[in-house]
Parts: structure tokens; sequence; C-alpha cells
């Protein structure tokens, strides 16, 4: 494991890589994070990346800014996988949880060279998910004011321009603009993204496509940790892995 920052304009990206333990598959897996989230992921993304590094793949984990718009999130995103073309391998996959996987999403319907695309608990309708997660503070965003939030994860500010920047991206179109194999993960009692949400996201993705509904999942599934490590080491196999 190498603890090391990319350059992403003018701001430094912590990051995580996790070198293929067993045969080199000479593919990376991008881990993107949900909003106020981090690499870390509570510890399941450091575990998810240690079990396919044995699998062969490199995966790389990073923070995000705290900017938290989509737009910059996907900026930044580019310059991780710029990083990775040029010095872990040209063959990326990409796994976003929550709005990481929505910005994930948004980055494979532009960039046709990735290899693949999973996705975690991820919003098609990102209003509706901050409406959902943020309740009756969401209106004051909404009438343009901005919120400060602090809690369990410190302070942040949330600006009204965030909702203005998802006007600027249709998540579903953006799934069907996407010709590679895509897993869609999600939990049956996801109260902040709902599993319609999901069920949009599969009815407009092409084939090959997989969804798995995790039955009582709720949206951290952090209860389901190594159910959703195995199906997304089951996918990794099926499309990437090389049968003898």
């Amino acid at each position: 494991m190498f603890e090391f920052t990319i350059k992403a304009g003018g701001q430094d990206l912590a990051a995580v890589l996790h070198q293929p333990s067993a045969a080199n598959l000479d593919t990376a897996l991008i881990i993107s994070h949900g909003f106020r989230g981090s690499k870390a992921g509570g510890g399941r993304a450091t575990f998810l990346a240690e079990m396919l590094a044995r699998l062969g793949l490199a995966v790389l984990r990073f923070d995000f800014t705290p900017v938290e718009s989509l737009s910059s999130q996907i900026e930044e995103l580019k310059f991780v996988v710029d990083y990775c073309r040029k010095n872990v391998s040209s063959k990326i996959i990409l796994l976003g949880r929550s709005m990481g996987g929505s910005c994930s999403l948004a980055y494979a319907a532009e960039d046709h060279d990735i290899r693949g695309l999973a996705l975690w608990a991820t919003p098609s309708n990102l209003p509706e998910t901050f409406r959902l997660s943020l309740g009756e503070a969401y209106n004051l965003i909404k009438k343009g004011e901005s919120l400060i939030i602090d809690d369990a994860y410190g302070k942040h500010i949330i600006c009204p321009d965030i909702l203005n920047d998802f006007q600027k991206y249709d998540l579903l179109d953006c799934v069907q603009r996407i010709k590679v194999p895509t897993l869609i993960i999600h939990g049956s009692d996801d109260k902040v993204v709902p599993l319609d949400q999901a069920y949009l996201m599969w009815k407009h993705a092409n084939e090959p496509k997989q969804m798995e509904i995790i039955n009582g999942g709720d949206h951290q599934l952090a209860n389901h940790a190594s159910i959703v490590a195995n199906i997304l080491l089951s996918w990794l196999k099926q499309h990437f892995v090389p049968t003898v």
C-alpha cells in the first residue's frame, strides 16, 4: 500500500495505491467515495481494495476536495484517471459510491476508454437525493441560502450553487451512453437514494449490465460489506479476469 498525492489543478488529492499481490491483471480500479466521505470509507473501502489487489487488480483510492460540486468532482476524477494511465495501467474500471458513483457515471459517459463501471448506492437524481438527505434544510439551499452542517463528519458549508451545478447533468442520459460492463448495487431500504432510482438506471443501461439488490440494506450498506465485496469480486471475475 503506497500513500501519495495527485496534482489536480491547484489541489493535491490524497491517494492510496494497492498494488496487485498476485498475478498482475494490468488493470486499475479507481474508487470514488460519496458526499462528505473519504477514501477509507469507514474501513470498508480499504478492506475492498486489499481483497481486489489479491485478485490481481491495482486499486486506487483517493479523497475529493471538500468543494463537493459534481463538476469539480468530475474534473478531479479526470486527474486521477490521467495519473493511472500514465503510472499504473491504461485499462481502468471505475467504482463509485453514492455521489462518487454519479461522478463516475458522468465521467465514464465522456471517456470511452473506461473498461467497466460499478455503481454502489448511486443516485440518478441528485436533487431528489439531497432533498431526502437534508430534509427541510434543503428548502433553504433552494431559496439561495448557504447551509452550515456540523456533525460527526465535521463542519461543512453547502452553497446553493451545488443545485445549479446538478442541472448540468442528465445522469440517465449518461448511463445510456455507456457501452461497457455496468454493475449496479443498491440496498432495498435505502432512504437517501430510493430504490426506484437504481431501477431507472438499470432500465436505461446497456448490456452487459447487472443489478444486485441487497435485501435490508440501507444507504451505507455498512452491515453488508462482505456481501457487496463478493458481488463485486464475482462481477470482476466474469468480465475482466481471463479464463484459463
